[in-house]
């Protein structure tokens, strides 16, 4: 196992990050809902079994490998490959040969990464924040590789939608989803939210990969959630997050799950026979 040494330093970024500890209110929270509408977030343990992490693992694996000799971005059978550069910066050429930073839209080139996209569970979870017939928008698979891997500054997702989707969040509910496929926390780079930001609405910054979005937002909430494979966090498209970089050995890989509420379906009511 990697043991950091006393003096390493897990993130410049994040490292002023609280970290959840095991006794957070928030592990065992039941009202995933109350968490979520206060905080921004809730976090789900064991949404997924270590089995289907595994399934996912494997899919992750031949992903990567079909982009294993990429040295700038490419779509693949679909799946748009962004390579890992030196700065993270999107466009620019990768670190080495077939490293990668991330992999949207990889439902379009794995089964198992778009049977999530209908999962009843995570529907479930989507519908218990208060999102009307959620349907998926993005996926995403976050690699941040060992010791090149680069931090993911602070920003919010529903910067990086359409307006006709910002609307359909704003009268139907959103709700996005990051479930680990490996261990994730302060040491390689783990997911980091700032609580309660989501509710001051979308900010107008310029986001740059290579930076750390200084001043833009409250970061007196700012907390780093360990999670262990199979966890979830599940949180509000405008909730300000991010995460270090990964200076460890350890593999750092994170599926993203998108979703946006719709107008509600109503069954049309049945005619009842005339009674005798």
């Amino acid at each position: 196992m990697f043991r950091p040494s006393s003096d390493a330093h897990p993130s410049r970024v994040m490292s002023e990050s609280r970290v959840m500890s095991p006794s957070s209110p928030a592990f065992y929270a039941p009202r995933i809902r109350e968490c979520f509408e206060r905080d921004g977030w809730a976090l789900v343990q064991r949404l997924l079994t270590l089995r289907e992490v595994e399934g996912l693992r494997s899919a992750v694996d031949a992903l990567t490998a079909k982009g294993g000799s990429l040295v700038s971005d490419a779509e693949i059978d679909g799946a748009r490959y962004q390579v890992q550069s030196a700065s993270g910066r999107r466009g620019e050429a990768a670190i080495r040969p077939g490293v990668l930073r991330k992999i949207t839209f990889a439902s379009s080139a794995s089964e198992e990464v778009a049977l999530l996209r209908n999962d009843r569970r995570i529907l479930k979870l989507i519908e218990s924040v208060g999102v009307t017939s959620p349907r998926w928008i993005v996926d995403q698979i976050n690699l941040k590789a060992p010791a090149v891997g680069t931090g993911f500054p602070w920003h919010q997702d529903v910067a990086f939608v359409a307006w006709q989707q910002r609307d359909a969040i704003a009268q139907h509910g959103g709700a996005n989803l990051v479930i680990a496929l490996d261990r994730a926390d302060e040491w390689n780079g783990g997911f980091e939210v700032l609580s309660g930001t989501h509710a001051g609405g979308a900010a107008t910054f310029e986001y740059d990969t290579s930076g750390s979005s200084p001043g833009v937002f409250d970061e007196s909430g700012r907390t780093l959630i360990p999670l262990d494979p199979g966890d979830a966090v599940v949180f509000h498209p405008q909730l300000a997050h991010g995460s270090g970089p990964n200076p460890s050995p350890l593999q750092r890989r994170l599926v993203a799950l998108w979703f946006i509420g719709a107008p509600a379906i109503i069954p049309p009511l049945r005619r009842r026979s005339p009674l005798p």
